[in-house]
């Protein structure tokens, strides 16, 4: 999906600054000093923080970035069509942004693409991946650390400090390789003071005359909603060295993100402040969700509804709605390993009461692990073993593909540990990153594998089993009256325009997943009868709309037959075709041919897996429609536009609501269903006969 162009100007971010509110005279003057400009970005590691935060500098600024990493796999799958990570919007930002020669070649081409018929493209490659970590170095003028800093597993500190290795080893290369003086911007969350252990091993290792400046600057990303927190963040702190060349460090690395971000919500301050506010924001928000988790208990045995209860606490301003939702515990890579980096550094400081307090708030979160397991356990008679739990999501939260920590994890243990049958599906999570979390969290290789199965569809992990469990708040997964997709009006706006002869790949969904859902590419009005062409892999659909008539039109190609080489040449498009919304034929040759008329309009190229075409299907008339609505819109010009829409067309990927009532007729009697994050109507599943468990809520009532 090509996104549109228009961004803010610098001129523009300093003039609403200078305007706003609450702008600290500290910030005021920091970008008049006089400071280095920066063409070339490397940041060190491809994970869930370098990855998209280098795409998007490379989108909103006029930065060259490099992300590298010793690891070839993860830099081959961010340069292919499978990126190793899953965020709403980010392949789409990706694909404007990346290139496709090699950096060494890119760096000093400041010229825009010139594609293959000649024409030149608006936006030139500027993100780029490589394994060539030294010449990333060499070629940088601001060096973004951003390496895994796990809770330690050995020595001292085990089980609470953070692992400062892949820390230590990136500054030490740098050291080794700058030969001329180098930005180094400690993004990686650490414990407080780690700046200045960087500033010494840089110090005594850099080759002479060579100097480096040290910036702290935390990244604040919500997995799921990372790319809108990156595009439109709440604050970017920048932590340095009270001295003038720590100040200059830190005006460089500012107009860097004045770019797009508003200069009122670029706070600097000293290093030390800088790492400690990553970790006391993270510490806050667990201490938040750990806290209405343990309201749910006193919900349970009250009566009361905890989402009553949230709701209107956070209707008090001082307190808010976020983070107040209560569930089976809070998962992902940061808040456990913040709040342990917290406890160690207390303990450190010889503040054992500060660190039994955040203590507790880990010591919670397992507490309500374990409590929602025994409540499974009690409801299924106090007997696990040979009976079949279906455990719909493994991700920690819904819209990523992160299992770290997640409380799925926890849960699938100790139902093997019970000799339970357990069914798992996730829209998002790949199979083997499933087998993975669940063997290093120590459960029994042998056991896993006759106990537990990773499933295509939820339908085929809840067939005949004596129980669901959601764990992960997908859209799909809830069965409440909401809009599948819905914008404001004002909102509204075309997703891209789409280049039919030169588009040449099909939405991927992350390495390994086992399904593609719908991706809407385009709104395109047609001049004329046309011919075109898209990929054939897999099970490929295109939907188009008669306006004189709303009449929509959809067909597909089916996959191959097993046993069969997968299609490769492209669909071309070109003769008569008939269908309605609600049949929509299975077109058996790799080469349909379709006319589309000249006052019809391309809605959109759809992928599906082919083993999806007959159990799932193409979306309806009405679902069409909705986007349908959306795409003819007009155009978008900001940023929060541009993400909408790519956030539209992550939530049309899993759009697609679960039939409980096709899952009941496959279920075993009595049928529960363990709502873990309190995303389903409990009314309308009672009436299909489930017998429903709800974390924070009174279950169902068996007559007699």
């Amino acid at each position: 999906m090509a996104l549109p162009q228009a961004k803010l100007t610098c001129g523009n971010l300093l003039e609403r600054g200078e305007s706003a509110a609450g702008r600290t005279a500290k910030n005021t003057g920091i970008v008049e000093i006089p400071h280095q400009t920066v063409k070339r970005i490397t940041c060190i590691g491809s994970g869930f923080v370098g990855g998209p935060t280098s795409a998007v500098i490379a989108y909103m600024s006029d930065v060259d970035v490099t992300v590298v990493d010793i690891n070839s796999d993860r830099i081959s799958a961010w340069k292919s069509a499978s990126l190793p990570i899953y965020e709403p919007g980010l392949d789409e930002i990706v694909q404007a942004v990346r290139a496709r020669v090699r950096p060494s070649q890119h760096f000093d081409n400041h010229d825009s693409n010139t594609g293959a018929d000649g024409a030149t493209s608006a936006r030139r490659a500027k993100l780029f991946f490589s394994t060539d970590v030294d010449q990333a170095i060499v070629d940088a003028d601001l060096i973004f650390v951003c390496v895994n800093t796990p809770t330690k597993s050995h020595g001292i500190g085990k089980g609470s400090a953070a692992d400062l290795d892949f820390v230590e080893a990136a500054t030490r290369n740098i050291a080794r390789v700058a030969t001329q003086d180098k930005i180094v911007v400690e993004k990686s969350t650490v414990p407080c003071r780690t700046a200045q252990s960087i500033r010494e091993i840089l110090a005594a290792n850099a080759h002479p005359g060579v100097r480096f400046d040290v910036l702290s600057n935390p990244e604040f990303l919500a997995e799921g909603t990372a790319i809108r927190d990156l595009l439109n963040p709440d604050r970017i702190i920048i932590g340095s060295m009270p001295t003038s060349a720590g100040q200059r460090a830190a005006a460089t690395l500012v107009e860097v993100y004045e770019q797009w971000v508003p200069r009122e919500r670029i706070i600097t301050m000293n290093l030390w402040s800088s790492e400690l506010s990553k970790l006391a924001a993270n510490a806050m928000l667990a201490q938040r969700i750990s806290s209405v988790n343990a309201l749910s208990a006193i919900c349970e045995a009250t009566g009361a509804d905890v989402d009553e209860v949230s709701y209107a606490c956070g209707l008090d301003s001082r307190i808010g709605s976020q983070m107040l939702k209560a569930g089976p515990g809070f998962g992902g890579s940061c808040f456990q390993k913040d709040i342990f980096n917290i406890v160690y550094l207390s303990e450190s400081l010889h503040l054992y009461e500060i660190a039994d307090y955040w203590r507790a708030i880990i010591n919670m979160n397992e507490h309500q692990k374990q409590r929602f397991t025994k409540r499974i356990i009690s409801c299924l008679y106090n007997n696990l073993a040979g009976k079949k739990l279906a455990v719909l999501g493994f991700a920690f939260k819904k819209d990523t593909s992160d299992t770290r920590e997640s409380p799925a994890i926890t849960l699938v243990s100790n139902f093997v540990a019970e000799r339970a049958r357990v069914a798992v599906y996730d829209p998002r999570v790949p199979e083997d990153q499933v087998w993975r979390e669940l063997l290093n969290n120590g459960s029994d290789a042998v056991m896993l594998k006759r106990n537990v199965s990773v499933c295509r569809t939820a339908y085929e992990a809840c067939m005949a089993a004596d129980a669901v469990v959601v764990m992960t708040e997908w859209d799909e997964f809830s069965n409440k009256s909401v809009a599948g997709i819905t914008v404001k009006r004002e909102e509204r706006m075309p997703l891209a325009s789409l280049d039919v002869n030169s588009y040449s790949r099909p939405y991927a969904s992350p390495q390994g997943a086992r399904h593609d859902a719908s991706r809407v590419l385009s709104s395109h009005k047609l001049d004329g009868a046309a011919s075109f062409k898209v990929p054939a892999r897999k099970g490929t659909g295109v939907v188009i709309k008669d306006p004189s008539n709303g009449e929509i039109k959809t067909f597909a190609s089916q996959r191959p037959s097993s046993g069969s080489s997968p299609m490769q040449s492209p669909l071309d498009f070109s003769a008569s075709f008939q269908s309605t919304p609600h049949q929509t034929p299975r077109l058996m040759s790799s080469n349909v041919n379709v006319n589309i008329m000249p006052h019809e309009t391309l809605i959109s190229s759809q992928q599906f897996p082919g083993e999806y075409l007959t159990s799932a299907g193409f979306p309806t008339g009405d679902e069409i429609a909705q986007v349908t609505d959306i795409l003819h819109s007009t155009a978008a010009s900001s940023t929060e536009e541009r993400l909408e829409a790519a956030e539209i067309t992550s939530r049309r990927a899993t759009n697609t609501k679960l039939d409980w009532a096709r899952i009941a007729s496959g279920m075993r009697k009595p049928m529960f269903v363990f709502d873990g994050r309190n995303i389903l109507d409990h009314c309308k599943l009672e009436a299909l006969g489930f017998r429903v468990e709800a974390i924070g809520k009174r279950g169902t009532i068996v007559s007699e």
